[in-house]
């Protein structure tokens, strides 16, 4: 965070012997801060700031997108000769920590939705969608959601008329617009579906499911509240929590990109479901178990038999020895 502050990326300002760090593009009451509030270490990057304070990243970085007309999309290289190359940013772009600044803005650009990024190409976002997961969306139909067994009956919260995140109402979100709000069923909080991130498809579940909030979230499979926050995963069909260990089958690690539980999940049957399972199987026992193979090996031709130990068979097929017991032993 100091390095930041250094290189002038963050702003840091002290009232009161308290410190506050604050976006350089959106300071807020900036002005009425006076100059020696600033820590020392800001005082020389100050006029450097104050050159890209003022800079619309987001109509930059879409206008060079666009003047480029690539199809695949620009990579961060291009979009930077680009805008070096017009006359009317000379003074942007002459500045020494444009290019830092030019992927600072990039990468918001891609948080906001106004971008999308396939690998290190960027392109203009020119879909409906709008905010952090717009591009997760954008493509994929989302399965049908059902109610499950211990879900129907149980009471749902009186809900509070007022957005958490905006303090808006249903007649006026962030962008004051009329939108509808999404309840919790367990504590009665609300708050709008663009606040929350969700695409209208994820909405429209939402609203026929039981939901509920980030603090009232339990797992669907175990339904224990507060084991395990930190491995919990919430499906991009339904928004439900599920540890990934109640998953099916179990995961070890974080899935990347969209995920969806196993109660949205389309039920495989029949044949496909025998193949999927065998190709599982044949894949898991591909790779040795147990000891390395060469360690065996030298075993073996150390002993000069096949016998590792009284009583255990050498199996090839699995590269693991095998022990035979009666049932005295």
């Amino acid at each position: 965070l100091e390095l930041s502050v250094q290189d002038g990326s963050v702003l840091k300002v002290t009232n009161k012997g308290l410190a506050s760090y604050k976006d350089p593009d959106n300071p807020g009451r900036f002005t009425s801060i006076k100059l020696g509030t600033f820590p020392k270490s800001l005082k020389g990057s100050r006029g450097i700031c104050n050159d890209l304070r003022s800079v619309d990243w987001n109509k930059l970085l879409r206008r060079a997108v666009e003047g480029l007309q690539e199809p695949n999309g620009s990579s961060l290289k291009n979009i930077e000769k680009y805008l070096r190359s017009q006359s009317d940013l000379a003074i942007i772009v002459s500045n020494p920590i444009f290019q830092r600044r030019l992927r600072l803005g990039a990468k918001r650009a891609v948080n906001n939705g106004r971008l999308l990024k396939d690998g290190p190409l960027y392109s203009v976002n020119y879909g409906n969608l709008e905010g952090k997961g717009a591009s997760k969306y954008s493509s994929i139909s989302l399965p049908p959601v059902s109610l499950l067994p211990h879900e129907k009956d149980q009471p749902r919260a009186d809900p509070i008329p007022i957005c958490s995140f905006c303090l808006g109402t249903k007649e006026s979100n962030r962008e004051k617009k009329p939108e509808e709000l999404i309840s919790c069923a367990d504590c009665g909080s609300s708050g709008h579906p663009s606040c929350l991130k969700f695409c209208p498809e994820l909405t429209t579940n939402v609203k026929a499911l039981r939901w509920q909030c980030i603090e009232c979230k339990t797992c669907s499979a175990c339904r224990i509240q507060g084991k395990n926050a930190d491995n919990m995963l919430f499906c991009d069909s339904c928004d439900r929590g599920f540890h990934m260990e109640c998953c099916d089958p179990p995961l070890c690690r974080m899935p990347k990109g969209m995920w969806i539980c196993q109660v949205c999940r389309p039920k495989k049957k029949g044949r496909k479901l025998l193949h999927e399972k065998a190709a599982q199987i044949k894949r898991r026992y591909a790779k040795p178990i147990g000891r390395p193979k060469n360690k065996l090996k030298q075993l073996m031709l150390g002993s000069g038999s096949t016998e590792l130990w009284p009583g255990a068979k050498w199996n090839c097929r699995l590269n693991i020895p095998l022990l035979k017991m009666d049932c005295r032993r």
